[in-house]
């Protein structure tokens, strides 16, 4: 065959296959307001797992906005009806990307919530801290107990589907503290990531198999079509373990796979949790993209723990509540901080 015909053939090809594409595929959506409203409120009408737990009438949102919106609708315009409605969503799982800004839910927790933490103060934590780029770890004033700061659950490029082995440099940190009478691992300002890795973690601190968690999952496109209860569970993990006291510390700011790495850690004897309510936000959401372009999320599940309790909008009660306020946080006073020094004291 001569190159000429190899063209052709080429051409005849691709042509072929596109056309077969758009048979199976059907072809790309119409981009329009009416049909970007349209997709992305089907798209939650479908896939959208926590309208059981939302006090809101999904169709009534159908039936306000749509007529509002028209071939001239404006980008902006439409930009601020999607917004009231992740807003009124209230899901930390929902959001809205977009040129015209990023929107999240409405958060019933402030953003300045008082939750500081004093890692670079030598009050309570020996001075020389050792990091690496997912944890941090001193030992305590009080040498009998070690501090191991954890601030995100993310993964290497974020990717959600794959355990991020950084994670690994929790056998050195606690080989380092193997002779330590007590834990203090600070999850305050850890609001999520990769629940791969919270998992991944927690099985250094369990000898055997532990379903900590359940959760429903939507498998249809009918609003009530969801899977049975499925369960999450905590498996041995890693060359070193650790079974003294441990203390988990916890604010509003702890969400999603942190608090899994919660719900997780404890069901094991040795651990018990001081601060706040977590944040209530454990969806496993999913990302979708709009004709014009916008991206947005939605939670795909809602979890409870083992006893029923569900998780989405209430958080992980602490075994002991303790806050910080701002005036504490300006005077250099860390309350949880010092509950968790105070526990392990009484109980090394």
């Amino acid at each position: 065959m001569n190159t000429r015909s190899k063209i052709i053939l080429y051409i005849l090809t691709v042509l072929t296959f596109a056309g077969c594409a758009e048979t199976f595929l059907g072809p790309d959506p119409e981009n329009s307001p009416q049909v970007n409203f349209s997709i992305f409120w089907n798209d939650f009408n479908r896939n959208y797992a926590q309208f059981p737990l939302k006090d809101l009438d999904w169709d009534s949102v159908y039936t306000f906005y749509y007529p509002e919106i028209n071939s001239n609708t404006s980008q902006s315009r439409l930009f601020s009806i999607f917004r009231e409605i992740v807003i009124n969503l209230n899901d930390m799982h929902v959001n809205l990307y977009t040129p015209l800004g990023i929107v999240s839910r409405n958060s019933a927790y402030p953003a300045a919530y008082p939750s500081m933490r004093l890692i670079n103060s030598c009050k309570y934590l020996k001075c020389g801290q050792s990091q690496n780029s997912v944890m941090e770890y001193r030992d305590c004033q009080n040498a009998d107990f070690g501090y191991i700061l954890i601030p995100s659950f993310s993964g290497d490029g974020d990717n959600l589907s794959f355990l991020d082995r950084r994670y690994d440099i929790i056998d050195n940190i606690l080989s380092c503290f193997r002779e330590k009478k007590g834990l203090i691992i600070d999850l305050r300002s850890n609001t999520g990531g990769n629940v791969f890795n919270a998992e991944y973690v927690a099985g250094r601190f369990t000898e055997e198999s532990i379903v900590y968690a359940k959760y429903k999952e939507k498998i249809g496109p009918d609003r009530n079509d969801f899977s049975e209860w499925r369960v999450s569970t905590i498996n041995p993990a890693g060359s070193q373990k650790y079974h003294n006291p441990i203390v988990l510390l916890t604010s509003r700011s702890t969400a999603s796979s942190a608090e899994m790495f919660v719900l997780a850690m404890r069901t094991l004897p040795n651990v018990t949790i001081i601060g706040d309510t977590t944040g209530g936000g454990v969806g496993s959401p999913v990302y979708r993209e709009l004709p014009n372009g916008w991206t947005f999320r939605l939670s795909t599940r809602f979890y409870s723990d083992v006893a029923g309790r569900i998780i989405e909008g209430n958080g992980i009660i602490p075994d002991i509540a303790v806050q910080t306020t701002m005036a504490d946080s300006a005077n250099g006073v860390d309350k949880i901080l010092e509950k968790g020094i105070e526990f392990l004291v009484r109980h090394k």
